[in-house]
């Protein structure tokens, strides 16, 4: 019974390591081996598109790797350039209109609170004149280093401002590298594919790659239906931000509500990055009607996106809304805002390896069963 018991010990530290190993090799994968990991699912997913080019339209398979790599990349860097010249001509028209109405705005605050605040300076006054000297002289330099505190601390938020701007600029000549190497990688991961299935499948035993082919369809199934999910999701807010735009009559409602669509599939960005800039504008340029309209529409945007998205996500991941909800909070509690993107691809694929059986499998090796 105890020889039991320790051989059961000693295959579940087995399993452990296994796991421990496997963890560690994916995250340092990630870390050093971003293009290629990138270029694979890029490879998997352009796989039916190569295939209909070559066999079906007998478009040989380097031309017809080309081609399609020519025209998913011209749509993405088409859709790219469309929001960074819609962004620049969104700071070329603050930048030419913010300062004025800014500093029409500070004329009007300091005006209203100077009348706010003229009954306690009179007040003020004839308390500092029962001081003495070295009290007002005091008091003088407090007044003043709050002062500098504040002028410190202006200049410090515009440096970090500056220096994230440079950053990003930075980043730039990496970013053209790290794309060029994965489409690099996807040109030939794409052109010998056909060998690099025959080499795996001869490496791997026969069980192995067909419980791997099994887990690979159950993953792609799961992750269609996460972006179906997504899509119903961006399909949703869209629909809301476009009613609401219309019916406020904001300018532009058509392409805010295009690019509003654009930005809500991008991880921690949303709805936000347009609608925080815009809400901060037209509060700054006075128009508060507006400011109070657009705030209400982004709120329902936020609280309708939030009620959803864990029962429509619960729905095609096949699990409880309450499990998918504690797996993004402890994702969150642990990793921060990436959390919220690791975590539904952990419960995916551990909700793979139970559909396919692979945990029962485990655990039955753990035992000792047969």
């Amino acid at each position: 019974m105890d020889n039991q018991i320790l051989q059961m010990f000693l295959r579940f530290i087995y399993v452990i390591l296994i796991a421990i190993s496997v963890l560690f090799f994916t995250y340092f994968s990630w870390l050093y081996l971003q293009p290629f990991i990138f270029a694979i699912v890029l490879s998997i997913l352009l796989q039916p598109f190569i295939q209909l080019l070559n066999v079906r339209l007998r478009i040989p398979r380097g031309a017809a790797i080309l081609l399609i790599l020519f025209i998913f990349g011209g749509l993405a860097g088409g859709l790219l350039a469309l929001l960074v010249a819609e962004i620049i001509r969104g700071i070329q028209y603050l930048a030419s209109g913010v300062p004025v109405h800014f500093s029409l705005l500070t004329d009007y605050l300091s005006q209203g609170v100077m009348n706010l605040l003229r009954p306690l300076l009179s007040k003020g006054e004839a308390f500092t004149d029962r001081l003495s000297v070295n009290q007002q002289q005091t008091l003088e330099e407090y007044l003043k280093m709050a002062q500098e505190k504040f002028s410190e601390t202006s200049l410090s938020l515009l440096n970090s401002a500056l220096e994230a701007t440079g950053l990003f600029l930075a980043e730039l000549p990496s970013s053209f590298a790290f794309i060029f190497i994965t489409l690099l990688a996807t040109f030939f991961i794409c052109k010998d594919w056909n060998m690099i299935v025959k080499f795996l499948k001869k490496v791997f035993p026969e069980a192995l790659s067909e419980r791997m082919h099994i887990f690979q369809g159950e993953f792609i199934q799961t992750i269609k239906g996460l972006l179906r999910a997504q899509c119903m999701l961006v399909m949703i807010s869209t629909s809301i931000i476009a009613t609401g735009l219309l019916v406020i009559g904001a300018p532009h409602p058509l392409t805010i509500t295009f690019l509003a669509a654009l930005v809500d599939f991008i991880p921690y960005v949303g709805t936000g990055i347009i609608f925080i800039p815009w809400i901060i504008y037209q509060f700054l340029t006075g128009e508060f009607m507006m400011t109070i309209c657009l705030s209400i529409l982004y709120m329902v945007v936020m609280l309708t996106r939030q009620t959803l998205e864990p029962k429509l996500l619960a729905d095609h991941f096949g699990v409880p809304p309450i499990i998918l909800l504690v797996s993004l909070f402890l994702g969150f509690q642990l990793f921060g805002g990436l959390g919220m993107l690791i975590s539904p691809i952990a419960l995916m694929t551990i909700q793979t390896l139970v559909k396919t059986g692979v945990t029962k499998e485990i655990w039955t090796y753990i035992i000792g069963k047969t």
